[in-house]
């Protein structure tokens, strides 16, 4: 391994301003793990979710792995890479750059293993995408030995075969119980020279891992008949350190996440992940508490998602909430839970949820009729929403979403199904005028399930059902429907359910073009519809087709290797009890409809638990907990830099950035008040995307009690270095503070940015004597009050001026925004907005920090 790494400013430089969102591919971030040297001889994992930035920054599989195998970091290096977006998918081929990881620059071909983790099935293109622009084959047969080993995990490739063609390899199960350690032994095959064959043998031998037949059959290694789901007992009693960088660009899901519960006691009949993460494990709530304090005073987060696959249904939730609320809300800590079935929704936990923020309440009700709730063993009691719903609105709620499937597995499936639904949203919309919001999706009989052998509607059976729910609540003016595409359902349906073949219809699509399938603004559905012909025309008419219909009772299945400890005998007893309406118990720790999953290895963790009420023990931010009266709100002036990697950042992002760096380092930031608080700051006019700055300006107000202002001050000048340090520490690459103070007119609500803000100072220096004189030549054609030149210096390339505002509508000519629009691709430059300034009655133009 001898690949010069990546560095994507001095590789790419000002290409990355040709893409959107350049910040997704340049790392930086704050709790990274440290970027490694060329020459570093430790096991290199590449841990990639195959979707943009913004996605895989959310998936907390993907935090959970990172910070478990960078706690190994004497024998192994774990760095992130995510799929590119299109724009910069082309911007690597056109500068013949492999994609690479964010940590090091490390090319994917330069890593020892890529793994995957696979939260859906439409992530497939974007993986040989990921594999392709990396240096890697993206077929297993094309892989020679100094190949990196490629494997995945996750929930949607616990049916391989589909993925067989591209997958040397795939975890079965949860990664704590034994890949962390797997991966340890691979570092200490890799340190005696181990070859290709023998790190493959290795993972052939673990009970939890599946190989692709390819790669068997090629290295002659021995077959296995059952692949075995490993799954991690001690995660009730397990600390989640949490290591994982924060992001630079915003997540889709932005809360810090406290997995409270793994597995479900529910047993919903249709749901692949309550068979996948079985049984049901509740974290002990000291733990919750310790992984709360961690995420809000160490990492910064203020809004946090405790989450698992039913929150309600975690022993004690309401006492929990209780505590959390009483611990942070007064600090503007927010808590939320994200899947709650509506038989453990109560009062308390309603008056609890709506405390410090009102969201929208949600009910997945799946199917409207009570016989059909039985067949999928998932009751959700009409009167008990309409309950929910009038309290919720005496509260503030003002909105509600309802989530339904159609083509469940029912004598009555299909039309009627879309007809009881309507009859269902009339009957909610009578009981509380609120605003209704209705998600519909087509089922899709995932494999592991007790209705893995039952037909899934096609795209035209399930558009039809959506479309008439559409048309007969669209009268409703508070009623909304949204959905699921049918065709993004029968693509995931034919990628879970399929065979070997289906490896045919993956390649095909990626080579034609298919990116970010999940996406809708991305998806191509005339050239899957393309692919889907072709492989009927290879296959025979109607193959694709074969994968989404009725299975019969003896025919074998593509997943019959994988068991996740589910018995096939109960869930043949499970299917039946549907065809009966019959329902099952939920999973206790006294069970009596054993299904496989507990045993000596294995057991549910619930009822144990004894709750013990300790609010605010071990301390919270500034280490102390008491309520503080009398507080009045600082004003605090930070002269602050943006530099490198940091150009590429969005304002909203610097804003959260500094507000989190404040909030770690125990200021108390003060809040916006309505209905939904922020933090109150305040910084100088954006800068575009690839532009440096200096002596920039940030106003953050912070509540002290007014006895404690002057300790505060002296505490700030006597510090300085001190918590300049620690603030820097925090915040990503490129932003740096480089001067704090209080205001000495914190009261005067008139000394903002936006009211004084006047003028700034430029420079502009030119990668060549062509660009500056061009740029010299434009500024002379742009002669305008709002620019006074400072500084021309052909020597060194270099134009200074001032931009001033023009008259009471506080509107400049931007010189940037002029030399972007007349100058070529080629003439390269920098900008650096070098001074803001402001006037203050009729004096003249003075630094801004000099007196806001």
């Amino acid at each position: 391994m001898n690949g010069r790494f990546i560095k994507p400013m001095r590789d790419i430089g000002s290409a990355l301003f040709e893409v959107q969102k350049p910040a997704r591919y340049v790392g930086g971030e704050c709790g990274a793990a440290s970027p490694i040297e060329e020459e570093d001889a430790r096991l290199r994992i590449a841990l990639c979710f195959p979707d943009l930035y913004e996605i895989g920054m959310s998936n907390n599989a993907l935090r959970i792995i990172y910070s478990w195998l960078n706690e190994k970091k004497d024998q192994i290096v774990c760095e992130r890479v995510f799929a590119p977006a299109p724009d910069f998918e082309q911007l690597l081929i056109r500068k013949k750059i492999p994609l690479y990881t964010l940590e090091s620059g490390i090319p994917l071909s330069d890593t020892d293993i890529l793994a995957f983790t696979v939260g859906y099935e439409l992530l497939a293109t974007n993986m040989l995408a990921v594999m392709e622009r990396g240096g890697i084959p993206f077929e297993t047969m094309r892989r020679g030995d100094r190949d990196p080993i490629v494997m995945a995990g996750g929930p949607a490739v616990t049916n391989p075969l589909p993925f067989a063609h591209f997958l040397d390899a795939v975890w079965i199960g949860e990664a704590e119980a034994g890949f962390m350690d797997l991966m340890v032994q691979m570092a200490e095959l890799k340190s005696r020279g181990a070859d290709r064959r023998e790190k493959l043998t290795l993972l052939a031998g673990h009970p939890s891992v599946w190989i692709s037949p390819s790669v068997e059959e090629r290295l002659k290694l021995p077959h296995k008949k059952r692949i075995v789901r490993a799954i991690f007992q001690d995660f009730y009693k397990t600390e989640y350190g949490n290591t994982f960088p924060y992001p630079v660009l915003n997540p889709v899901h932005s809360h810090g996440s406290v997995e409270i519960m793994r597995g479900c006691p529910n047993g919903c009949r249709f749901c692949h992940a309550g068979y996948f993460y079985r049984p049901q494990r509740s974290k002990l709530p000291e733990i919750i508490r310790k992984e709360v304090e961690d995420l809000v005073v160490r990492k910064g987060y203020r809004e946090i998602t405790l989450s698992s696959l039913s929150s309600g249904d975690y022993p004690g939730i309401v006492e929990l909430f209780e505590e959390l609320n009483a611990a942070w809300a007064k600090y503007k800590v927010s808590f939320q839970l994200p899947s709650l079935k509506v038989d453990s929704f109560t009062m308390p936990l309603l008056e609890e949820i709506s405390e410090v923020r009102k969201s929208g309440l949600t009910f997945a009700v799946e199917t409207p009729l009570e016989s059909w709730q039985c067949a999928i063993n998932k009751r959700v009691p009409f009167e008990k929403i309409a309950t929910i719903l009038h309290e919720a609105r005496e509260r503030g709620f003002k909105s509600a979403k309802f989530y339904f499937m159609v083509g469940l597995p029912l004598p009555e499936r299909g039309m009627q199904e879309a007809d009881a639904i309507v009859e269902y949203i009339e009957r909610i919309a009578q009981v509380e005028r609120i605003s209704i919001h209705v998600n519909v999706g087509t089922f899709i009989p995932k494999p592991h399930t007790p209705f893995e052998r039952e037909a899934q509607l096609s795209e035209e059976e399930g558009l039809a059902c959506i479309q008439h729910i559409r048309r007969s609540l669209k009268y409703r003016k508070n009623v909304e429907v949204s959905y699921h595409p049918p065709f993004l359902s029968v693509l995931e349906g034919i990628i879970s359910r399929g065979d070997e073949s289906v490896g045919e219809i993956i390649s095909e699509a990626y080579l034609k073009g298919a990116r970010l399938d999940a996406w809708d603004e991305h998806i191509d559905r005339d050239l899957w519809r393309r692919v889907l012909d072709d492989y009927n025309k290879r296959r025979g008419e109607g193959a694709w087709q074969s994968f989404l219909a009725q299975r019969e009772e003896d025919a074998l299945l593509p997943w019959r290797e994988i068991s996740l400890n589910v018995s096939t005998g109960w869930l043949k007893k499970e299917k039946q009890k549907a065809q009966k309406n019959a329902l099952t118990s939920t999973c206790n720790e006294n069970c009596t409809e054993r299904c496989g999953v507990c045993g000596s290895q294995a057991a549910v963790v619930s009822n144990s638990i004894l709750y013990k009420n300790t609010v605010c023990e071990g301390g919270s931010v500034l280490g102390r907990c008491e309520a503080v009266s009398e507080l009045e709100q600082v004003k605090l002036i930070a002269v602050w830099s943006k530099r490198n990697a940091a150009v590429l950042y969005p304002l909203h992002d610097v804003a959260r950035s500094f507000s989190r760096a404040f909030q770690v380092c125990g200021f108390h930031v003060a809040f916006t008040r309505g209905f939904n608080p922020q933090p109150r700051m305040e910084l100088s006019p954006p800068l575009a995307l690839g532009v440096e700055g200096k002596n920039e300006i940030l106003l953050l107000w912070v509540d002290m009690p007014k006895d404690r202002l002057e300790e505060l001050e002296e505490l700030m000048l006597k510090n300085q270095g001190r918590i300049l340090s620690s603030l820097n520490e925090n915040l990503p690459d490129g932003l740096r503070i480089e001067n704090l103070r209080m205001s000495a007119h914190s009261d005067d609500k008139k000394r903002t940015i936006g009211a004084l803000f006047r003028a700034a100072a430029w420079r502009y220096v030119f990668a060549s004597e062509e660009s500056y004189t061009k740029a010299v030549n434009i500024l002379a054609d742009h002669h305008s009050d709002d620019f006074v030149l400072t500084k021309t210096d052909a020597h060194v390339r270099e134009i200074g001026l001032i931009e001033i505002f023009s008259g009471a509508s506080k509107k400049t000519q931007s010189f940037y925004k002029i030399l972007k629009d007349h100058l070529s691709a080629e003439d390269h430059f920098v900008a650096e907005r070098l001074e803001c300034y402001g006037r203050l009655d009729n004096e003249g133009y003075v630094r801004l920090q000099d007196i806001l």
